[in-house]
């Protein structure tokens, strides 16, 4: 929908969908017996047509086959072959079809006719298969139907002319809302407003304090009110730069800007049924409840300028609607959507009414050094013969079910196809045990028809359930919806395979299995960000740049920014103990030299302090081993899977304020190296032990394989660059805002590598090696007295 010369142009498909959220009874179906339509030939033409509604000037358009007169086709894709039969799609695409057809009667070639002759064709993606149905449309009906589509678009079109005439001139006008630029943030604001302005990517290393929020928000508010996007997309992996996203775009509109925003948040947060719409839609109370346009329209008329997950989970039960659809359909009112991660860039799950066709988007991507280990979770998927078998799915069929004979037929092709893959990795453990692994750049052909069969069959079972009457037809319907997802999500990286992709072969005794792996993270995210105009990727610590800007999908056409922290060097003290290793096998060795330094840290200042390890398990060991050696400092702990009392609990130490000793024991990469702001005296120091790489295993391996043969580079991307990147996060807790001060210290002998010296940021440049515990602590003593 787009309002130009007092105008609103809008398409067919958006209409129809427009319309289906508010009308009541949108059922474009007849039960007459159709006509036999004549061969197609001649090509789609365009069909406009120029209606007023409610004072409101609509122009639709679309295109639809005319096979002569009075006759039309129309093909539609659907995205599975069990997509064919849903009666939610077919009623889109015959609701498109009597509205094109509308459209055509309306014209003057057709103005003597009284009813159209329709093919409509339902083409499935995966399969190739087509469905016909034809019928006869008498013009009444058609136009009947056009008004009642039409009826529903002017609420929608009075926000769309109050984004052009008033949203759009106000983001345009709008003012820098924190007084004066400094020069890091005026660098980073006219390359973002440039890259939108052009098109392309920029990738931004913004340390803490340079504001990156605000620099990456306030010229892609700017370029919207200048008409360079029509909408921005502000992505990030967690929470807490959300909220900061959020802020900053309230505090524009209090300067001025009109804009309209909103969180997306997962449908698991913000369903209060507990999906019982995933046994059967027909199960929830809000399915088929025809206000979302009135749900959505109440949003609007909120004024408020950041829709969050309250307002929308009060308003769609308010209106009996589905919490997460309102989500979905306001956010297509909105100049601005805050979501995560995954709405853009995962196949499973991503926004598929804006990332089917993409348009002129701009996407602000946050925290953009997560996306990288992300989008290799996405891409990547595994399988083994007992999930292709699913015994206890097989329990839970019918004798009578084809399905068990088609799993079990699939196992042995499977089992078959890997097993001599792995003939000469076999070895046996001390137990006796085989194990055994291989890898190759290649997929056994006999993948690519193999998982489409066990899809179809899983479908034709899940099919058969909803004419099943008895008690556990429900949950049977549940578990081979579950099983199908698993299926699915691994046929689905069979067909994205390619040079950017790995297989890898597991045995360990019983269990066997498949995993396509993604080596080359840049290729799938540049895929996805090819769908919009602009991408600006961002990040405290997008170093080095040009590793970022390679796994991130950009080349070397792709600008770049680094702007300095804005913080003084003498806010800071960094040391550097090379004299200790921390290697795996010298861990153990190592743990009592480690508390010393860890003590040492301590005694030059009492306050609170973060301590850093590569696992949680020589976390644990280091932990134990200074509360054993150092009894009387508080020391607390960082387990695994803490709840969200523990998680409140632990940081609720560093509030305190009783001027003790605190020594909080953490995992780099963890949640408590990222993300967490304690500013001024509630956290001064930080221990970071090892060099953050990660573990090894065959997937690292072969990325490092990967990019050595691509770049010449293969340990530094599989190892050096990602381990550094947590060791970097993990100090940058330590100084937030400029009035901080606080000291590092890094405790490895891998630090004194020149492979690590150059990604040490400039606000560390007066580092120091020091060689013992009681010289760190002579260091540190003088730094707290500021003559250090």
């Amino acid at each position: 929908m787009l309002y130009r010369d007092g105008k609103i142009y809008i398409d067919v498909r958006e209409a129809v969908a427009t319309a289906r959220r508010g009308i009541s009874s949108f059922q474009p179906f007849d039960e007459d017996e159709p006509s036999v339509l004549t061969k197609a030939s001649d090509e789609a033409v365009e069909l406009v047509r120029e209606v007023v509604c409610s004072d409101i000037c609509f122009v639709v358009s679309g295109r639809m086959r005319i096979l002569g007169i009075g006759s039309a086709e129309l093909s539609f894709s659907a995205p599975s072959a069990r997509e064919l039969g849903r009666r939610e799609f077919r009623e889109c695409c015959r609701g498109e079809a009597f509205m094109l057809g509308a459209m055509y009667m309306a014209g003057d070639e057709a103005a003597r006719v009284q009813s159209i002759d329709f093919l409509i064709k339902y083409v499935a993606a995966d399969t190739t298969d087509v469905k016909e149905e034809r019928e006869e449309i008498s013009r009444e009906r058609l136009e009947a139907f056009f008004t009642r589509c039409m009826g529903a678009l002017p609420s929608a079109g009075k926000i769309e002319i109050e984004r052009v005439r008033d949203r759009l001139p106000s983001m345009k006008k709008v003012k820098f809302p924190y007084g004066e630029i400094r020069a890091g943030q005026s660098e980073f604001i006219h390359a973002a407003y440039r890259a939108i302005a052009r098109g392309g990517e920029l990738f931004a290393s913004a340390p803490t304090g340079t504001g990156k929020t605000v620099s990456a928000l306030f010229p892609a508010i700017r370029a919207l009110g200048d008409g360079r996007c029509e909408k921005v997309f502000y992505l990030t992996p967690k929470t807490t730069t959300a909220i900061a996203a959020k802020e900053c775009i309230e505090l524009m509109c209090e300067k001025g800007a009109f804009i309209r925003a909103v969180i997306l948040t997962a449908k698991d947060k913000l369903c209060k049924r507990g999906h019982i719409c995933r046994e059967a839609k027909k199960l929830c109370p809000t399915y088929r409840e025809n206000k979302l346009s009135a749900a959505t329209l109440e949003l609007a008329e909120r004024g408020i300028s950041v829709i969050t997950a309250a307002e929308i989970s009060e308003v769609a039960e308010k209106f009996s609607v589905c919490p997460y659809e309102l989500s979905l359909s306001y956010s297509e009112l909105c100049d601005v959507i805050i979501c995560d991660f995954n709405y853009l860039f995962d196949p499973d799950v991503y926004i598929r009414r804006f990332f089917t066709r993409g348009g002129s988007f701009a996407f602000l991507v946050d925290e953009a050094h997560n996306l990288p280990e992300r989008a290799r979770e996405m891409y990547s998927a595994e399988l083994s013969l007992s999930d292709i078998g699913s015994p206890i799915l097989c329990e839970q069929l019918s004798p009578h079910s084809e399905l068990p004979r088609v799993m079990h037929a699939a196992q042995t092709v499977f089992s078959d196809t890997l097993m001599p893959l792995l003939r000469d990795e076999l070895r046996r453990d001390k137990d006796g045990t085989l194990h055994g692994a291989y890898h190759t750049r290649e997929l056994p052909s006999d993948f690519y028809t193999l998982f489409p069969t066990l899809c179809e069959a899983a479908e034709d079972a899940l099919f058969n359930t909803f004419s099943e009457r008895d008690d556990e037809a429900s949950l049977r319907a549940s578990a081979i919806r579950e099983y199908l997802y698993k299926i699915k999500s691994f046929a689905a990286a069979i067909q994205r395979f390619d040079e950017n992709f790995e297989l890898f072969v597991f045995l360990d005794g019983d269990i066997l299995r498949a995993k396509i792996f993604c080596l080359d993270t840049g290729a799938v995210i540049r895929e996805k960000l090819e769908l919009g105009r602009a991408a600006i990727l961002f990040s405290g610590t997008l170093s080095p740049i040009d590793y970022y800007r390679s796994v991130l999908g950009g080349d070397n056409s792709s600008a770049t920014v680094e702007v300095d922290s804005p913080f003084d060097t003498e806010q800071l003290s960094v040391s550097i103990m090379n004299t200790v290793t921390t290697r795996i096998s010298e861990r153990d060795k190592s743990l009592s030299a480690v508390c010393s330094i860890i003590a040492a840290t301590l005694s030059a200042k009492r306050g609170n302090y973060m301590i850093f390890s590569p696992s949680f398990a020589y976390s644990e060991a280091l932990y134990k081993a200074f509360v054993k050696k150092y009894p009387k400092i508080h020391a607390i702990l960082q387990t695994p899977g803490m709840s969200a009392k523990e998680k409140s609990d632990f940081l609720d130490q560093f509030s305190l304020g009783d001027g003790k000793y605190l020594a909080a024991f953490c995992v780099m990469g963890g949640i408590y190296s990222e993300g967490v702001d304690l500013v001024g005296d509630k956290l001064i120091g930080a221990v970071v032990v090892g060099i953050g790489m990660p573990a090894l295993s065959y997937e690292r391996e072969a990325i490092a394989a990967y990019y050595q043969d691509k770049l010449e580079c293969g340990m530094e991307y599989a190892y050096l660059y990602p381990g550094m990147n947590r060791v970097l996060q993990a100090a940058g807790r330590v100084i937030r805002t400029e009035n901080d001060r606080g000291v590092i210290v890094l405790v490895d002998d891998r630090f004194n590598d020149p492979l690590y010296k150059k990604i040490i940021p400039k606000l560390w440049g007066k580092m120091k090696f020091l060689p013992d515990a009681k010289t760190l602590r002579e260091k540190l003593e003088k730094f707290w007295s500021g003559n250090g």
